[in-house]
């Protein structure tokens, strides 16, 4: 195979990180898969997303119009023409294949691949897979998938894991295998706090409630990463002790200085987590679509690395209770950091690739 490859990475950061590791791979080892070229394909309101801000290839922007409301009737004519523009620009570019990340955003390359008879392979991150996968894996030459299907899900392709950029990954196996818990026998447990871009309302003042009780505050410290546009509202209504930050573009040192991670139950901050040897507390987004979160979350629940919260309020209740019972639980949290390694996959994004291009020999 020669020519160029696109990787449809356009819809939410769960969808473009992923496809961005994939590329940092491409680029580097596209002769060792058979490509002459290595292309992103995102939406142009993604500009600003900090991995493509620096990304590995070129990037080519489109502007798909997002399919619901009363937008559905009339959908087929917004789209035509973007489309036939991602036609046009993919033969000038000579596109032999296209992976598609899932989101509507990746529609126009994989109907691009149907149409023209291209090769086509799909990556799923989520434990329920998006309405893309499940429409188009019957098309597509191999599935990835980061986790294992949800039980009652048709079951397709094979579990690799989630791809992770290059910047994120470890380095010292003493931090991948959370022996730094033991450093903090005698001193206070380092809690990260992610509440991702939905809903962090919710886990920051869970967070600042919890931290009211005398033995959570006396033993664990708090570094709570609100998202931008709740900054001003957490940090004034934090008294305690806790490192309220806003955003992290380097998420590096923060993976490397928690203990535990309380989160959200995205896949791509799971499978960060997750190669870190952290255990976690995990709250979904209640509102995901297809509770997709949930899903995820109680995969990691059931392989003993991490434990599950299910609400929509911000008592914290459920969660004192948690963080009082693993207070002087050193062992235990090692256990799950444990079990959280071992659910990871350092080398997905090169494994993924060889999957696609070379087990299923296409």
């Amino acid at each position: 195979m020669s020519g160029s490859i696109i990787i449809a990475a356009g819809g939410t950061g769960g969808h473009i990180s992923p496809g961005v590791s994939l590329a940092e791979v491409l680029v580097e080892k596209g002769e060792q898969f058979g490509f002459d070229r290595v292309y992103l394909h995102s939406l142009i309101r993604n500009k600003d997303n900090p991995d493509l801000l620096s990304p590995p290839c070129e990037v080519l922007w489109h502007h798909i119009p997002q399919l619901g409301g009363l937008r559905t009737i009339v959908y087929p004519f917004l789209f035509i023409f973007p489309f036939l523009k991602t036609v046009f620009l993919f033969k000038k570019l000579k596109v032999e294949a296209v992976i598609g990340m899932g989101g509507y955003s990746s529609l126009p390359a994989i109907l691009y691949a149907i149409i023209w008879r291209k090769k086509l392979y799909l990556c799923e991150q989520n434990c329920i897979p998006g309405s893309i996968t499940r429409r188009f894996h019957g098309f597509a030459k191999a599935v990835a998938l980061s986790f294992p299907l949800a039980q009652g899900q048709k079951q397709f392709g094979k579990v690799i894991g989630n791809p992770l950029r290059k910047r994120i990954l470890p380095e010292h196996m003493g931090i991948r295998t959370n022996e730094n818990l033991h450093e903090n026998k005698k001193n206070n447990l380092n809690v990260l706090v992610l509440g991702g871009s939905q809903g962090a309302r919710q886990l920051n003042q869970m967070i600042l409630k919890a931290m009211e009780n005398k033995d959570i505050s006396a033993k664990y410290k708090f570094r709570i990463l609100t998202g931008t546009s709740l900054y001003d509202e957490t940090k004034s209504k934090s008294k305690e002790n806790a490192e309220i930050i806003s955003y992290a573009n380097d998420m590096k040192p923060n993976y490397e200085w928690a203990n535990l991670v309380i989160a959200r139950s995205g896949a791509g901050v799971i499978a960060e987590c997750l190669v870190f040897g952290l255990p976690m507390i995990l709250i979904p987004y209640p509102f995901a679509k297809d509770n997709h979160q949930k899903e995820n979350a109680l995969f990691v629940e059931s392989n003993g690395a991490a434990r599950v919260i299910h609400s929509t309020s911000d008592d914290p209740t459920p969660l004192v209770k948690i963080l009082l019972e693993w207070k002087e639980q050193f062992e235990v949290l090692k256990e799950m950091g444990h079990q959280s390694l071992s659910l990871s996959n350092i080398n997905a994004a090169y494994q993924t690739l060889n999957y696609f291009f070379k087990e299923t020999k296409i």
